[in-house]
């Protein structure tokens, strides 16, 4: 679960409008929230994009997307292990897994099912009253281990929230960098406050149009409507992108602030967005616990 978190964090920094010849380089932290602060790197450059998280000062997992090659690689720094699939591949996957899932609670009920008639069989044996009451039950929870139909979604059930965003007039500096105040509310409530770097032009780094590709080919998998905010197009700060970068996030919701604590641009060598030499590589199937 781990690595499809540190997924959706890769996605949602990623939109732009054409390539620049210069990388970027972005430390970020993550505080509050009912959670302990957490520290992640981002690396951009010509369509590669690199997601680190880190334990204090020790990078413990990566995520390297490859939009050139739709390609997606999982490291782990502690297992010293890695894993390279196409976002097919992980789209193939996950539908597998939903499907298992499903055969299993169908075994479940027809082993409900058999200890129902064993239980049928001793139940003759008690008083009328008591032994409604108990079938009564056993009916209840039989009726919950039938396996659920999954909803078949139409496109307006996935329409995004309505959103609008509004300039703050405020201004501050993050990281070094001149940012803007904006606020952003959904369905006419305050939802988060960002404020934004035009300076800070990473997102130029990545081809919305290839982005669009790999999510596009991500969401197929999902039997329900994804995250609003990882719905391309549906985040309100996605359209704030082609301004610049978001160096401070604050959620009103959940009192969450993600904040930019360096940002630089400079030339990224190709070694970065490889899995470091002498790890072990592994499976996709066997990365998600399978054989």
């Amino acid at each position: 679960m781990r690595s499809i978190r540190m997924l959706t964090v890769s996605l949602v920094v990623l939109v732009s409008a054409a390539p620049a010849w210069a990388g970027w380089v972005i430390d970020e932290t993550v505080k509050g929230g009912g959670r302990d602060a957490e520290r992640q790197r981002h690396l951009l450059q010509s369509n590669r994009v690199k997601t680190v998280t880190f334990e204090g000062s020790t990078m413990t997992q990566a995520v390297i997307m490859d939009l050139d090659a739709q390609t997606i690689t999982h490291i782990d720094y502690a297992e010293r292990h890695f894993m390279t699939a196409t976002a097919k591949e992980y789209a193939e996957l996950m539908r597998q897994g939903m499907q298992a899932m499903g055969e299993a609670m169908g075994q479940m009920g027809q082993q409900l099912q058999a200890q129902m008639k064993e239980m049928e069989e001793q139940l003759k044996s008690l008083p009328p009253e008591q032994r409604r009451q108990i079938e009564a039950m056993m009916r209840q929870a039989q009726q919950g281990a039938k396996p659920q139909p999954a909803p078949t979604l139409r496109p307006e059930d996935c329409a995004p929230d309505k959103a609008e965003i509004k300039r703050t007039g405020k201004s501050a500096t993050v990281a070094g960098y001149d940012a803007q105040g904006y606020q952003v509310f959904t369905n006419g409530k305050l939802d988060s406050e960002v404020w934004i770097a035009p300076a800070i032009t990473a997102i130029r780094e990545i081809d919305p149009a290839k982005l669009e590709r790999m999510m596009r080919e991500m969401m197929q998998a999902l039997p329900q409507c994804p995250p609003r905010g990882s719905m391309l197009g549906a985040d309100p700060v996605w359209k704030l992108m082609k301004d610049g970068y978001p160096v401070r996030s604050v959620d009103k919701d959940g009192g969450s602030v993600t904040e930019v604590v360096k940002a630089e641009s400079r030339s990224i060598g190709a070694g970065e967005f490889q899995p470091p030499a002498g790890f072990a590589r592994k499976t996709l199937k066997e990365l998600m616990g399978g054989k």
